[in-house]
């Protein structure tokens, strides 16, 4: 019996392991097949839209004619398919190339042969050490996203290129206030923002930006309160979005959001659309499906696995920025200090994967919250800041640990005595 076709290996290799989206990460695009471009097609949109892997006896139905084998190895599939791909590519670009030459463009047919350059699953290892040319792009130095939070851009440096943070706590916590405060910062820095909501609702994931950004555009009426209600001027509303489209146009900032009605989320829609963008935000990862289609709130093991996912696709994309939220276990929900790094639910995984793990824990009567940096690949570790905590209008400040005890004792004051109370004066400073 002959071989099987490079393009039935990697679609069977594909169905085999329940893996349909990993072959981004070796290059494969539709473009690279000839003979079963509809096969893939139908794979790929399948996943797509239902937000699971297809069986082989699903895929038997659509193609019945379809020759299966054992394959697994999806990457030496992949490194097959490359090859033939290339071979078609290479020949097509030496009949164009010496068409050129016959017109006498030597450049055109020069630019033809280069553009024709081999693609492959993996790149080959290189020898760092002694490339010079690295030396060329030395003055170019790669930026990180600045945090709205002085003490943990300190400690850290802010969100680097190749990093992966997690952001943990126990739900109701304020994950996904402070998720959207990092986001706005940023964005209002010029930078553009991919946001995987995948517990919010495209309305709620809107206002609570929008509330955010109205309070830093001079629009107190339009809290989260009010606009969850619809309880604001539609001319202000409508005016506040028409100078908020000039301000994120004057500074080159943005806002893209995923959010649950436009599908599941695996590493592999994360690993395809992360190079877009300065950062990409996850809202949370414990709500990720993998690849295969395991979901991570499931099995550890499937938690594990997306993690580790997530750092490749961190270090693997020349500036790919990755910031998720993820859920502490019940084990670290006792005491008032933040959890540690070994109360990340579901999996080790997450606090050996993340280079930056921040736990944090709402005080009292939610007026604040504390922080700890629990890992910190780029230096000092076990530190811990506050922050205001404003959900309705979206502010939140840095302050001392002085400040958010006055405002613990001033909510429980006001909860005690409803109506004026002479609150306690702050005399703590604040100096993050």
């Amino acid at each position: 019996m002959p071989a099987a076709p490079a393009e039935t290996l990697l679609i069977s290799a594909l169905l085999n392991g329940q893996c349909v989206g990993t072959e981004v990460q070796y290059g494969i695009t539709v473009g690279d097949f000839e003979g079963y471009a509809d096969e893939f097609n139908w794979l790929t949109n399948y996943v797509a839209t239902y937000g699971c892997q297809p069986t082989r006896d699903i895929f038997r139905i659509r193609f019945p004619g379809f020759i299966f084998s054992e394959h697994i190895d999806v990457r030496s599939a992949a490194e097959m398919v490359h090859q033939s791909a290339n071979r078609r590519r290479i020949n097509t670009a030496i009949t164009e190339a010496m068409d050129s030459l016959h017109l006498g463009d030597a450049t055109a047919a020069y630019d033809r042969l280069v553009a024709a350059k081999p693609k492959r699953a993996l790149a080959p290892p290189r020898a760092l050490l002694t490339d010079a040319g690295r030396l060329e792009a030395w003055g170019d130095r790669r930026f990180a996203i600045e945090l709205p939070y002085p003490s943990l851009q300190r400690w850290t440096g802010g969100i680097r290129a190749g990093n992966l943070w997690y952001l943990a706590a126990r739900p109701q916590q304020g994950k996904s206030a402070h998720l959207a405060s990092i986001c706005k910062y940023a964005m209002l820095q010029g930078h553009r923002i991919l946001f995987f909501s995948l517990e919010m609702s495209e309305e709620e994931v809107v206002g609570r930006f929008h509330a955010a950004l109205a309070t830093e555009m001079g629009y107190p009426t339009l809290t989260l309160t009010a606009l969850r209600d619809r309880r604001v001027e539609l001319a202000s509303y409508r005016k506040f979005i028409g100078e908020l489209a000039e301000k994120l146009a004057d500074c080159g900032g943005g806002l893209d959001i995923h959010t649950p009605a436009d599908g599941k989320v695996s590493p592999s829609t994360v690993a395809s659309r992360c190079g877009e963008y300065d950062l990409t935000c996850i809202d949370y990862v414990g709500l990720m499906a993998s690849d295969a289609g395991g979901r991570a709130v499931d099995d550890w093991r499937v938690m594990a696995t997306i993690s580790n996912s997530l750092k490749e696709t961190a270090l693997a994309q020349p500036d790919a920025r990755l910031l998720a939220a993820a859920q502490i276990n019940r084990e670290g929900d006792t005491g008032s200090a933040p959890p540690k790094l070994r109360n990340l639910a579901q999996s080790d995984a997450l606090g050996q994967d993340g280079d930056v793990v921040v736990t944090m824990r709402a005080k009292p009567h939610n007026v604040a919250t504390t922080f700890s940096l629990e890992k910190n690949r780029h230096g000092v570790s076990g530190t811990s800041f506050h922050t205001t905590f404003d959900p309705d209008r979206g502010a939140y400040a840095e302050i001392s640990a002085d400040h958010a005890e006055d405002l613990v004792i001033n909510a429980e004051e006001l909860a005690i005595n409803p109506g004026p109370p002479a609150l306690r004066v702050i005399k703590s400073e604040d100096k993050p």
